[in-house]
């Protein structure tokens, strides 16, 4: 068996099938409002089916203000659990390993999708992101 096909166990004592792992791959496939959509749905479960032993999302807003591209999978708000859990669900009865890239679009954010100012470590006037107070990291962690 070649060491792709083997099965290999993380330091937190999880095991995958086998060494093949789908990276994150930005498709712009879900809903305006962060929502999983069937087509976003279907496009990973069948990268599972397919024989991955670890599937991971496209990279997935944790934040409203940190969206960074239209059709970005959402991971901050209660409407957004129901598709994610789907997805998992629908991961994992193929055998593989559901795995959210987390992402924050910093100062590349999305206005028009943010409502609000970009934010980043520290001012950047090319962009128009303002630095993040100690407060706002925080608050973000929290989140």
């Amino acid at each position: 068996m070649s060491a792709l096909a083997a099965p290999f166990t993380f330091a937190n004592g999880s095991t995958i099938k086998n060494r093949y792992m789908l990276a994150a791959l930005t498709n712009l496939q879900s809903g305006a409002d962060g929502v999983l959509s069937d087509d976003e749905y279907h496009w990973l479960t069948r990268r599972a089916e397919g024989g991955f032993g670890l599937t991971m999302t496209c990279a997935t807003s944790v934040q409203h203000r940190g969206v960074g591209f239209p059709g970005q999978l959402g991971a901050h708000e209660d409407l957004h659990l129901e598709g994610l859990s789907r997805l998992a669900a629908g991961i994992k009865a193929h055998g593989s390993h559901a795995v959210v890239q987390l992402h924050h679009g910093g100062m590349r954010a999305m206005g028009s999708y943010c409502d609000d100012v970009p934010m980043c470590p520290s001012d950047d006037e090319s962009t128009g992101s303002k630095a993040m107070t100690v407060e706002e990291v925080e608050g973000f962690i929290e989140d």
